[in-house]
């Protein structure tokens, strides 16, 4: 029969197949490790599947929040670093927001630019912070304030029963 599976089905037949054709020949424990912690990672990758692209609207949109804020944040300071946090507030904090369903390659490239200009700002605040200028560390707090809960998501996203399978 010919078909099409879905990324998810075939996620669920490499799992089986490791189970069931894998799992039984092998005789080493640290082997055994290793294919179960390659397990806990394709089930976590099948977890992710569904709510991807809802979650990568959902940075994106945070995205230009957090870019806007943190300009905001920085006050008055002044000096290059400053001035380049600004103008990112300006360019890419200026977007519309991308509605759900999104377009998933016009997604991606947003989501990669935006995640590229929060790090630059990351760099551009430690410069600042180096610097004595006070804003700076609340500056930093906004974009941590952007970080923190997509990390927290991804974890209790990705985990699998008790967590990640680890070696000794």
């Amino acid at each position: 029969m010919i078909t099409s599976p879905s990324i998810d089905q075939i996620l669920e037949g490499v799992l089986i197949a490791l189970d069931e054709e894998i799992v039984p020949a092998v005789g080493s424990p640290k082997a055994l490790a290793t294919i179960q912690m390659i397990q806990s990672m394709l089930q976590g990758v099948r977890q992710t599947l569904p709510v991807m692209d809802a979650q990568l609207v959902d940075e994106h949109n945070d995205m230009i929040r957090t870019l806007r804020d943190t300009a905001t944040a920085l006050g008055d300071a002044t000096g290059a670093a400053a001035d380049r946090v600004r103008e990112r507030a300006v360019t890419l904090g200026a977007r519309d927001g991308v509605p759900q369903p999104p377009d998933r390659d016009a997604l991606i490239a947003a989501h990669l630019e935006l995640g590229e200009a929060l790090e630059a700002t990351f760099l551009d605040l430690d410069e600042l912070q180096r610097a004595g200028v006070g804003s700076a560390d609340e500056a930093v707090q906004v974009v941590r304030g952007h970080f923190a809960p997509r990390f927290i998501r991804d974890v209790e996203t990705f985990c699998v029963g008790d967590g990640f399978v680890g070696r000794s």
